[in-house]
Formats: structure tokens, sequence, C-alpha cells
């Protein structure tokens, strides 16, 4: 994804990585809920504004822990837990979306790139 020039040095985007699989969800935090293209990549998770596409977080997989339902049955909440880049201190994310299970069956193709798979 061609992203523009101002986003680029936010974040250290990897401009290799393809968006695969796009799930409109949200993302729950203390500060409320936001509404985020959770995007599966070849080489990252990505989240993005729906209403402007501004890449607003994105984890190489090699910096995720896990990302895994959050309850039992068919529920819509899920956690995505990732290392801070300073090191060892993970910290975990909450979403949810309608289509809780083809979002992690997406991410988890790449589970053996994820920090515990290693």
């Amino acid at each position: 994804s061609s992203l523009p020039r101002r986003f680029q040095h936010k974040m250290n985007i990897i401009r290799e990585n393809k968006d695969l699989a796009c799930f409109y969800t949200t993302k729950h935090s203390w500060r409320g809920k936001y509404k985020r293209v959770f995007s599966v990549g070849t080489h990252a998770i990505t989240t993005y504004n729906p209403n402007t596409l501004e890449v607003t977080n994105q984890w190489p997989y090699g910096d995720i822990c896990s990302i895994s339902p959050v309850g039992k049955g068919q529920g819509t909440e899920f956690n995505l837990t990732f290392r801070k880049s300073s090191g060892k201190k993970s910290e975990t994310l909450k979403f949810s979306t309608e289509h809780r299970t083809e979002l992690l069956t997406e991410a988890l193709r790449f589970r053996t790139d994820f920090s515990e798979g290693k």
C-alpha cells in the first residue's frame, strides 16, 4: 500500500508489506472505542483510520506475541498482544469484529513468524 509521504515519517512503516485481508473492527481502549480497518499483511498487521486511511498502527509479525479470541462461543472480541520496541514488555489491545473467526484465521497463518513462535 502506498502511503502519503507525511505518514511515512511518523512510524517505521514496512513499505514492502502488502495488505492481504482487511476487516472492519472496533478498537477498545481506555480512551474509548475507535473504528479501525484491521489489515493482515505479508509482513505485518496494520490498522487504518477508515475515514482517512491513515495508518494508525503497524506491528511486524516478529513483534506480535499472540492474537486470540476473548471469551467462549461466537463472540466478537479478540486480543492482540505485542512486544513494545523497547524490549521485553508486552502490551495487549482489545478489538471486536463481526468477522472474528475469519480475521483470526487469516492472522494465524503467520503465527510461525510471531515472536512466541520462534
